[in-house]
């Protein structure tokens, strides 16, 4: 009874506080003027509370997933009881889920349109235009992935299946996030990057502390302390996505106290600045249960005000004026026309796409605070696998943020440079750094059978069913030559180009292509299983010649490609697209050969190294032993000549 008390309370503080940051805002339902188009009060409140009821499930759904992978207590590489019954409450909890994410998206497909709820349920409406929205579709997609999250929970029983429930959870987050920005009001990058860390940074620390309320109360304090490590991660997260987010949505610092939203943000920043007091004092008394529970009812009831301004803000309409451009085209791209390309604007202009851009800086960090353990203990690493895994961030920084990725947007020439630089150049060099080598030894190697450690973590991804099928050779073959021959030659690519979201995941998916064939081929990581040097060449010279055709394919193509997008974007120094595109054509050959060729060296060299120390192991064997294995193998020939001469 008691616990169903506290739920309703904290419920009520949480639509309480949503409402009156909606007030605040001014963003209740307000009579239309006469003639517009208008969903109607009901709908609109319908809206609003369907999204906060989606972002409340969201966030309990990801938390109870985090505690039973992260954090609560496991039997060995599988969930013990208390995992169980947290996955059993994720399944109900995801089943209410896709239901308010459905809602969610009829109520958007009605202020869309504008349609009242007696118009937007007419036959065939929903059916017709609920996909074709962008709004709607994200909702929607979160409500699939909320009902496979339901039925995954009803078989999981190990750690890793927890993992990939998890890994849809943080998607079904994201997806409505995706569309909370206009690329008209710029910095639409920053925008969109900041809402999805500072959503799932959200997410997983309220998430996570609801979650671990019941450990709180058993007073658990190693669960506790392995959360306060998440948290701590989470909360460093929340304050540099909530910077970005705020900049990239308001004009100036005034806005804080002289618009609707600015305020909103203001009072947001001040809870938090509560929620971190009230943290620190956990922290110091953790050791303790007098105060414990108390300190962190208090700071979940905190939490449950800012989800409720949080909400209201994403509903709210930005301070920030969008700034026009002058041409639908440079509308659709979010930014002016670049000048004609030269050397100069290639190498050292800046475009920054902050996802990479955060993603990158964050893994150099990581490798160097490896390396800095290895030194501490005092074990030896490579300075050039250093440098190698350093130039590989480096140009990995260059191609996604430099003028090159600028051009990339109105040129399918720079596009094919950013291409093959992720997919073939980058993914060697970060390979030949050996970062999971490195990780394997700067992480300590405690076992504990009842909580996966990082270390542990690393090498059940790698031995895991899911890794030994990815590295199969023919499947990596297939991988690469759909990311060639199954984006480029269909209109997948003019798809994705459309988007930003589109052109982000294309980047994303170069790159973990290169990096899988990479790591196949070198070897030098630790894998699922060894492949011999023979099988490894053997996929390099297939993989060069499927590159081979597919470039000079696009040399001899008749049309542009990409054209369904390019040709919405042309700038007005391109002339000839589809000169520009056989261009792209040369660009794919050259700079995707020479790679393969240095893989093909890579492993010739490795092949003879492997049998020079071959021979050498045997030589000292038989200088051990006088040669006793070829002896024998002599004298067993001799019986054999003897058997034949008897006969």
């Amino acid at each position: 009874m008691r616990s169903l008390l506290g739920r309703s309370g904290l419920i009520v503080v949480v639509v309480s506080s949503f409402v009156l940051a909606l007030i605040v805002g001014h963003d209740t339902w307000h009579r239309p003027i006469a003639g517009l188009p208008d969903a109607g009060q009901l709908m609109s409140w319908v809206l609003k509370f369907a999204l906060l009821t989606n972002t409340v499930l969201g966030i309990r759904v990801i938390g109870q997933l985090l505690v039973t992978a992260f954090i609560a207590p496991s039997n060995g590489d599988h969930i013990d009881r208390h995992g169980r019954k947290l996955i059993t409450q994720v399944g109900a909890t995801s089943s209410v889920w896709a239901i308010s994410a459905v809602a969610a998206a009829v109520a958007t497909l009605s202020d869309v349109l504008g349609l009242p709820a007696s118009q937007t349920f007419a036959p065939g409406l929903i059916p017709t235009y609920i996909w074709a929205l962008p709004p709607s579709r994200s909702y929607l997609i979160t409500a699939a992935l909320a009902i496979a999250i339901a039925f995954l929970s009803m078989f999981v029983t190990s750690l890793n299946q927890v993992v990939i429930m998890l890994a849809l959870t943080a998607a079904a987050i994201v997806s409505p996030l995706l569309n909370s920005h206009s690329a008209t009001l710029g910095d639409h990058s920053l925008a969109l990057t900041s809402s999805v860390l500072h959503g799932l940074s959200m997410s997983a620390w309220v998430g996570g502390l609801w979650a671990v309320l019941p450990f709180v109360r058993e007073a658990n304090f190693t669960v506790i302390k392995r959360y306060s490590v998440l948290a701590t991660g989470a909360v460093i997260t929340l304050m540099l996505s909530g910077v970005a987010a705020a900049y990239a949505r308001m004009n100036s610092i005034s806005d804080l106290w002289a618009a609707p939203y600015g305020r909103l943000v203001f009072v947001k920043v001040v809870l938090f600045t509560v929620i971190l007091f009230t943290a620190n004092r956990v922290r110091n008394h953790i050791s303790t249960n007098s105060s414990v529970a108390s300190l962190v009812s208090f700071e979940l009831v905190i939490m449950g005000v800012s989800i409720g301004i949080g909400v209201a803000l994403h509903l709210s309409a930005p301070s920030r004026i969008g700034k026009p451009f002058a041409s639908a085209a440079e509308d659709l791209l979010g930014f002016p026309f670049p000048s004609a390309p030269n050397a100069w604007n290639l190498l050292a202009g800046w475009h920054p796409e902050w996802l990479m851009l955060t993603g990158g800086i964050v893994a150099l960090a990581a490798y160097l605070t490896g390396i800095r353990r290895m030194h501490t203990r005092e074990l030896p690493w490579s300075v050039g696998r250093t440098m190698c895994f350093t130039t590989g961030i480096v140009l990995l920084l260059w191609c996604t943020n430099g003028g090159v990725s600028k051009y990339a947007m109105v040129t399918f020439s720079s596009h094919m440079i950013q291409h093959m630089t992720l997919s073939m150049i980058v993914p060697i060099f970060i390979v030949l750094g050996m970062p999971v080598t490195l990780a394997l030894r700067a992480l300590p190697a405690v076992s504990d059978p009842q909580h996966r450690n990082a270390r542990a973590w690393i090498l059940a991804g790698i031995h895991s069913p899911y890794s030994r099928l990815v590295s199969h050779p023919l499947i990596v073959l297939v991988i690469f030559t759909f990311g060639l021959y199954g984006l480029y030659f269909t209109s997948f690519f003019s798809t994705l180009m459309g988007s930003h979201t589109g052109h982000v995941l294309m980047e994303i998916h170069f790159l973990l292509t290169g990096l899988l064939f990479a790591w196949v081929i070198i070897g030098l990581d630790p894998m699922p299983r060894e492949f011999p040097h023979w099988s490894r060449l053997m996929l390099v010279l297939v993989a060069i010649s499927l590159h081979a055709f597919f470039a000079i394919a696009i040399m001899q193509s008749a049309v542009p490609i990409g054209d369904a997008w390019y040709s919405q974007v042309t700038p007005p120094w391109i002339v000839d697209p589809l000169a520009d595109s056989n261009v792209a054509g040369g660009i794919a050959w050259g700079l995707g050969e020479v790679p393969t060729l240095l893989l093909m060296v890579l492993v010739a060299v490795q092949w003879s190294r492997n049998d020079t120390r071959l021979a050498k192991r045997l030589d000292r064997a038989a200088d051990r032993d006088g040669d006793a294995e070829l002896r024998e193998y002599n004298e067993q020939l001799a019986r054999m000549n003897s058997q034949d001469e008897g006969h």
